[in-house]
């Protein structure tokens, strides 16, 4: 639980890098268009309007946002309450640049440790939970499988920006991406921290992406996609929970296709993997579009 001096020191501290949100990839410009035009999404097979994508980020921005108010009742700086009040009644989510951009200045002036702090409990439960699920799952995974089509832009182009942000530790680009996402980082041994509600779950969860353990890998390769970007992932003692794999390729007319699949403990519901497709739909699409920018 957050105390007035905890968070008052790390508002203080991040309050000076607001001016920089999002600079990464512009979500933070109110003017910055919003990810569609020229992609295509594809969940199972099917074809989305780009509009079902829209909405779901915007239910979800609403969620986070009402989420850090409620947990930061009698500890908020004026700066913050007027900040995400602001979003409730004068921005909302019907003007989704400006609320990806607010939603983004609010996890700079909390910062880090406050977030950390703010989410302690959630990431305690939701780790049990994890090792419960993979018990019961005995060694079975299922996959949340979502594709992004591009009609500009080269697979090996996108691969290379992406992993640059993930080795330079641009946490504006990976954490501005998905309501959802509070702390996306490198750490010095090259592993990414991820602090994000996966899927449908209620709580925020931590774990690590390796993405230099490519052997563990439990996703299956689709030969189709020559360039892959893969990884284990696991909780802080090693304890391995998922993995992803990510494969892209170039299409004949121009442009290129992801193929984005997340492995996760058989045991969870299909709920639970059917919003991960969605939150892949946002992230990815949102990636893409700031690399075609």
């Amino acid at each position: 639980m957050l105390t007035r001096r905890s968070f008052i020191a790390s508002a203080a501290g991040a309050a000076a890098a607001a001016v920089s949100v999002g600079t990464g990839i512009a979500f933070a410009d109110p003017a910055a268009p919003i990810a569609g035009p020229g992609l295509r999404t594809f969940i199972n097979g099917t074809a989305v309007d780009h509009a079902k994508i829209v909405e779901w980020e915007r239910r979800r921005l609403s969620v986070v946002a009402a989420r850090l108010r409620k947990d930061y009742v009698g500890l908020l700086t004026g700066e913050l309450d007027s900040l995400l009040a602001r979003f409730e009644t004068v921005v909302g989510v019907n003007d989704l640049a400006a609320a990806r951009a607010t939603l983004a200045q609010a996890r700079v002036v909390i910062g880090p440790d406050g977030l950390r702090e703010l989410l302690a409990g959630e990431l305690v439960a939701s780790e049990a939970a994890a090792r419960t699920a993979i018990a019961a799952s005995g060694g079975r995974w299922q996959y949340a499988i979502t594709e992004i089509a591009s009609d500009r832009g080269t697979a090996q182009g996108f691969l290379d920006w992406f992993d640059r942000a993930r080795v330079n530790d641009d946490r504006a680009v990976w954490t501005d991406a998905c309501p959802d996402h509070y702390i996306i980082a490198t750490l010095p041994d090259g592993r990414q921290e991820v602090i994000e509600v996966t899927g449908g779950a209620m709580l925020a969860s931590q774990f690590f992406v390796d993405y230099t353990d490519t052997a563990g890998v439990m996703v299956p390769a689709d030969p189709a996609y020559p360039l892959t970007a893969a990884g284990v992932a696991s909780l802080t003692d090693g304890f391995v929970i998922g993995g992803v794999r990510h494969q892209f390729r170039d299409e004949p007319g121009g442009g290129f296709r992801s193929q984005l699949k997340v492995a996760f403990p058989a045991s969870l519901l299909g709920l639970y993997i059917a919003e991960h497709q969605w939150h892949l739909g946002v992230e990815f699409g949102n990636w893409i579009a700031a690399y075609l920018r």
